[in-house]
C-alpha cells in the first residue's frame, strides 16, 4: 500500500511538486448530489469515483484533486442539487486551468454520473484545455471504462449499490429498503439491489475500473509522440460533437427518433478504442457514429457547435 499522501488538499507545496515530478498526473473525481435510493448516500456518484481515483493514484503516483460535487442532470426525486451545464463547464475549466498552471501534464477527470449533459460539459472544457496547453485530459465517466462488462450502468440499483458496498460499505444500509418484494424501491433503476447487490460484485467491477483508470493515466503520462497526442485531441473533439447531437436530439426530437446516450455499436467501439489508445480505430468509429447520428437528427446542430472545425 502506498504510504505517500495523494490527496492534493492535504499536501504541502513541496509534496505537490515532488508528486508531479514523479508522475505528472492529477485525478479529478466528480458527481452530483442526488437521490440514489433510500439505501445509498446522495453523494454516491462522486464518492464512488473518489475511491477509485485514490486507489489508482496509490498504484501509479500522482495526486487526487478534492472531490467535486456538482452535476447538470437531475433525477425526479428529493435532495438533488442540479447545476446548469454551462456552470459545470465553467467550473471544470477553472479546475483544469489551475492544474495546468501548476504543472499537471495529464488530468484524468472521472465522473460518476451518466447524464450526457454532464460529461458533455466535462469534455468541452477538456478540449479547450488541450487546444491551449500541452496537458492531455481524459474526461470520462466510470461507465465508459466498463462498456464490455456493463454497457448500461444502472441508477441506485444492484451495480451502484454493489460498488458502494465494496468501496465505502459504511455508507450503505440495505435495511432502509422496503422488504416487500412487490414494492419497487423509489428512484431505483436496474436490478433489484435487495436481491442482487453484494460487496463481492462491487469488488469485481471496482478492481477492473481501477486497473483501467490507472492504465489510462500511465499511458497518457508516457505519451510523447506528437501525432498520437494530436489524435487524442481529435477523439475528444469527436466526443464533443456526438455529445452535442445526443443532447440536442434528446431535448428536441421525439423519443423514437432521439439518439441513445451511447448511439450505436460504433460509438461503443470508439470509446473502448480511445480508452486503450488505439486512436486510428477510435477516429474511424467516431466518424461512423457522427454520420449515423447526423442522419438521425436530420443534420441539425445545437447552436454554437464547432463540429466542422474539429472533425
Amino acid at each position: 500500500m502506498d504510504s505517500v499522501e495523494r490527496r492534493l488538499e492535504r499536501c504541502r507545496p513541496q509534496q505537490i511538486w515532488d508528486a508531479l515530478a514523479e508522475f505528472s498526473c492529477v485525478y479529478v473525481p466528480s458527481g452530483p448530489l442526488e437521490w440514489h435510493g433510500r439505501q445509498n448516500p446522495v453523494g454516491l456518484d462522486a464518492l464512488k469515483v473518489e475511491a477509485v481515483c485514490r486507489r489508482a493514484a496509490e498504484r501509479t503516483g500522482g495526486l487526487v484533486f478534492p472531490t467535486i460535487f456538482f452535476g447538470a442532470h437531475e433525477v425526479p426525486w428529493p435532495l438533488g442539487m442540479p447545476v446548469e451545464a454551462t456552470q459545470v463547464q465553467a467550473n471544470t475549466q477553472t479546475v483544469l486551468d489551475y492544474l495546468v498552471r501548476n504543472g499537471a501534464r495529464v488530468v484524468v477527470w472521472l465522473g460518476g454520473h451518466g447524464g450526457t449533459e454532464d460529461y458533455s460539459a466535462l469534455r468541452r472544457a477538456a478540449l479547450t484545455t488541450m487546444q491551449r496547453s500541452n496537458c492531455l485530459v481524459l474526461a470520462a465517466i466510470d461507465q465508459h471504462f466498463l462498456l464490455d462488462l456493463e454497457p448500461a450502468m444502472d441508477h441506485a440499483a444492484a451495480i451502484e449499490t454493489s460498488f458502494m458496498m465494496h468501496l465505502q460499505p459504511e455508507t450503505v444500509d440495505l435495511s432502509a429498503l422496503d422488504p416487500e418484494p412487490d414494492r419497487w424501491p423509489e428512484g431505483v433503476g436496474g436490478e433489484d439491489p435487495r436481491e442482487h447487490a453484494s460487496a463481492e460484485r462491487g469488488m469485481s467491477y471496482a478492481d477492473v475500473l481501477v486497473d483501467r483508470v490507472a492504465g489510462a493515466a500511465q499511458r497518457l503520462v508516457a505519451l510523447d509522440d506528437p501525432i498520437c497526442r494530436r489524435k487524442h485531441v481529435r477523439c475528444v473533439a469527436q466526443q464533443v460533437v456526438v455529445d452535442d447531437m445526443v443532447v440536442y436530439g434528446r431535448a428536441n426530437l421525439a423519443s423514437t427518433d432521439a439518439p441513445a446516450k451511447i448511439p450505436g455499436d460504433s460509438w461503443q467501439q470508439h470509446l473502448e478504442a480511445y480508452r486503450v489508445g488505439d486512436y486510428d480505430a477510435a477516429l474511424a468509429a467516431g466518424r461512423l457514429t457522427i454520420d449515423a447520428v447526423r442522419l438521425a437528427t436530420a443534420g441539425r446542430r445545437p447552436a454554437g457547435s464547432d463540429e466542422q472545425r474539429f472533425v
